[in-house]
């Protein structure tokens, strides 16, 4: 239980759901609403397809690479870290769809599942969620299962984006931007204390 827990509170706070809602408006608001459907459908999709396939062989491409996961957890503790400064640290951003530039391609892709949803953050946490010397293929599945979850709900906040970014207001949206910030902070400060415990065989 406190191993589901950890992997639960982790993928979400780091994939964010609510922090998606103004940056999925302000990219997809000049499409009608179902193709909007489809551009959230194929961003989580694939979002789902990539951090899929560095759950299943993320440990095996570092130890090809010769990166131990010791290195690899403080590397990634470094990428959290500046990704949870900068939640915490922005600018209130201007969402005024007006003023927003249309990407260019197809915004399902990027920016939405790379690297919104599927970032380095997220790609880092479910290599590390699995590693192969504390963890059997039945905790490994409950990890996927979890990351299938917090995907799928992804999507429904993606769908209700409109509704939920009227209910939370932009002072709100930031709050909680913040508050999970922090959160990242503090997993990213852990997990770099644990690699650097794990490389000198500290207790």
């Amino acid at each position: 239980m406190p191993h589901i827990i950890q992997d639960a509170v982790t993928l979400f706070v780091i994939i964010d759901p609510i922090a998606l809602v103004p940056i999925f408006i302000s990219i997809t608001h000049r499409q009608e609403p179902q193709e909007r459907q489809k551009i959230a459908l194929r961003a989580v999709l694939l979002s789902a397809v990539v951090l899929g396939g560095f759950l299943v062989f993320g440990q095996f491409l570092l130890t090809a690479l010769g990166v131990s996961l010791s290195a690899f957890q403080i590397g990634g503790g470094l990428v959290l870290l500046i990704v949870g400064l900068q939640m915490v640290l922005e600018q209130q951003q201007n969402n005024d769809p007006e003023k927003s530039a249309t990407p260019i391609g197809d915004v399902a892709v990027f920016p939405l599942a790379i690297p919104f949803i599927a970032g380095p953050g997220a790609i880092m946490s479910v290599v590390l969620l699995t590693d192969n010397d504390k963890f059997g293929v039945p905790d490994q599945a409950i990890t996927a299962g979890i990351m299938l979850g917090i995907l799928g709900f992804t999507y429904l906040i993606l769908m209700q984006s409109e509704g939920i970014q009227k209910l939370l207001g932009e002072t709100g949206a930031n709050i909680i931007t913040r508050i999970i910030g922090l959160i990242v902070v503090a997993i990213a400060i852990q997990t770099m204390l644990t690699g650097i415990r794990n490389f000198f065989n500290l207790p």
